[in-house]
């Protein structure tokens, strides 16, 4: 997974996005796969519990033990050959110091449509940065793969594009589909005549401002395209895959 620079900061949904949303409860979902207990709640930390869609359209919770953990994981589920990820796999054996291993868990392990597998390790930049770490790091590696991953991988707060989050936690809003209002506002879509702002075709949509999410969910289908640059607000342009 490649590095990209970092600047954790909020984006502001447009006023639209609150018209229709979508509920993504749903008390059938997969139970976490951790294999080491996640604190359900800290008074010092973020801690959280996320569900996304798995291979099978099942939703599958995952459990997050820290806001940059939560970060970088809907980074990668909103990646495009995205499979499946994993919180707190089989822990591995090493020895990091002295002459007894010690175990060691990955925070994630996120697997490709490809195949292959890439251990995550979470870690703060300030830590991330220290010799100690990069030392431990280079013995871990050596024993994780290739037992339990094909790569290894550092995610810090620098690793995750602020651009690239705000769509992943926009694309995670609008993962539920709503199958007769996105096939309407798909048709709308795909008669467009020149490129415009989402807020101008809804206004001319007959779905109106309800059609926002089915609007993301095209995007993220790649069924329509807008500009990689910049976050997704109602003012942002889209157009039809080859559109001059």
């Amino acid at each position: 997974m490649p590095a990209e620079t970092i600047n954790l900061q909020s984006t502001r949904l447009p006023e639209i996005a609150t018209a229709f949303r979508p509920s993504a409860f749903d008390d059938t979902y997969l139970h976490s796969r951790a294999t080491r207990a996640i604190p359900r709640k800290s008074p010092f930390h973020f801690v959280t519990q996320l569900t996304f869609f798995n291979s099978a359209g099942k939703s599958q919770a995952l459990g997050c033990a820290s806001l940059l953990e939560h970060n970088a994981a809907l980074c990668c589920i909103h990646l495009p050959d995205f499979r499946d990820i994993e919180e707190q796999v089989s822990r591995i054996m090493v020895r990091t110091s002295g002459v007894r291993p010690s175990p060691y868990w990955f925070d994630f392990r996120l697997t490709l449509t490809s195949g292959k597998r890439i251990a995550i390790a979470v870690k703060p930049e300030k830590e991330r940065a220290t010799y100690e770490f990069r030392r431990k790091l280079g013995v871990i590696r050596s024993v994780a793969v290739p037992e339990i991953a094909d790569h290894v991988h550092v995610i810090s707060e620098r690793n995750i594009n602020p651009i690239r989050l705000a769509r992943a936690k926009l694309f995670h809003a609008a993962r539920v589909p709503d199958p007769e209002r996105d096939l309407f506002v798909r048709s709308e879509l795909a008669g467009m005549d020149r490129p415009r702002s989402i807020r101008e075709f809804l206004d001319q949509s007959p779905v109106g401002r309800e059609g926002w999410w089915s609007v993301i969910r095209a995007i993220r289908a790649g069924i329509i395209e807008v500009a990689n640059c910049e976050p997704i607000t109602e003012h942002s342009i889209i157009s039809n895959p080859g559109a001059a």
